[in-house]
């Protein structure tokens, strides 16, 4: 992109895209419609989205249905991954797309994986061991379809700084013709490329993740950890609660929470609620803290099926009043 342009050149270019048969896409859908409908259709070019919650409350899951949506609608990912290794990546995977094929008792992340890892007591290759399980097959082969567009890069804090991520990019838009979908799992964990103290660190990242979502015209997704306030019981996390810097939240164009429902729901709902409220933690709530292109402050929540990798991708606007602090019941 030129870095000046007219208002002229602009429309000019606006209007050239849209008459295009082949129009370049601005907006990547995040394949959950109600997430979509308030982002103003999902994830645009040139903006750095960021993902918080608490830990182990699907923050990679989230991600990763994401990307698995936009490769399965043929555009490239890059996901840069400092937290799981490929393979463990592909059994969610696989996992998901069994059990989003709507047969009874989809084949398990816990199955896929025993499959991957020669646990399973079979014999045979992969194709053989999955088609002993429901949906295995059948997922296999869809995943196989759209695999050339989702690429991992196993990415470590020592050799994946700024720059390894901007050449790689690079590198993809060499080799499909156009810009990723980027997702950074996680934020934290990328380094400048000189030595700064933390806060000084996640700035610079922050800031720089950002001109790569201008600078490849493309979203960037990153997940960010939280500080130790916002994991703190009696608490419920915020933006302010990201890990390091307020450059954050000022930078990012959208920043989504992921909440377990069961924490954040306000205390008569849990009272009168049977089994007091147990089947709360099934659902996570979404909430859009900040959306520069659309609505903020929508709190939509999903059902966790974490045992088959995803999130139920239709999900509900939260109709139970929340609050800003953790509610316990003995």
């Amino acid at each position: 992109m030129d870095s000046l342009n007219s208002l002229h050149a602009v429309l000019e270019r606006v209007d050239a895209r849209l008459l295009s048969p082949a129009s370049d896409v601005r907006i990547w859908a995040t394949g959950f419609p109600l997430l979509d409908d308030t982002l103003g259709g999902g994830l645009r070019a040139g903006a750095l989205n960021l993902l918080a919650g608490s830990q182990g409350e699907g923050k990679t899951t989230f991600a990763l249905q994401i990307a698995r949506h936009s490769a399965r609608r043929g555009r490239p990912v890059l996901f840069f991954s400092y937290e799981l290794e490929a393979e463990v990546l592909l059994q969610k995977v696989i996992a998901a797309e069994a059990a989003e094929l709507g047969v009874a008792g989809p084949i398990s992340v816990y199955q896929v994986r025993a499959a991957f890892e020669d646990t399973d007591g079979a014999d045979g290759g992969l194709p053989e061991r999955l088609s002993r399980f429901p949906g295995g097959l059948d997922a296999l082969s869809t995943v196989s379809e759209y695999a050339p567009k989702l690429m991992i890069h196993r990415s470590t804090t020592t050799h994946t700084n700024l720059e390894v991520i901007s050449s790689t990019v690079k590198e993809v838009i060499a080799e499909h013709g156009e810009s990723p979908l980027i997702v950074v799992d996680y934020l934290q964990k990328v380094r400048p490329v000189v030595e700064m103290d933390e806060e000084q660190a996640i700035t610079h990242v922050t800031e720089r993740l950002k001109d790569i979502a201008i600078e490849f015209d493309c979203p960037v997704l990153a997940i960010s950890a939280s500080d130790r306030a916002g994991l703190e019981p009696g608490s419920r996390m915020r933006a302010r609660n990201m890990k390091g810097s307020t450059a954050l939240a000022y930078e990012a164009d959208v920043v989504l929470i992921l909440a377990n429902k069961a924490d954040i729901v306000a205390r008569h709902h849990l009272m009168y609620a049977a089994n007091n409220g147990d089947h709360f933690k099934e659902w996570s709530v979404l909430t859009v803290e900040k959306n520069r292109s659309g609505r903020t402050g929508a709190e939509i929540e999903f059902k966790k099926h974490f045992a088959h990798g995803h999130f139920l991708a239709d999900g509900e606007v939260v109709s139970e009043k929340l609050v800003d602090e953790r509610v316990f019941t003995d």
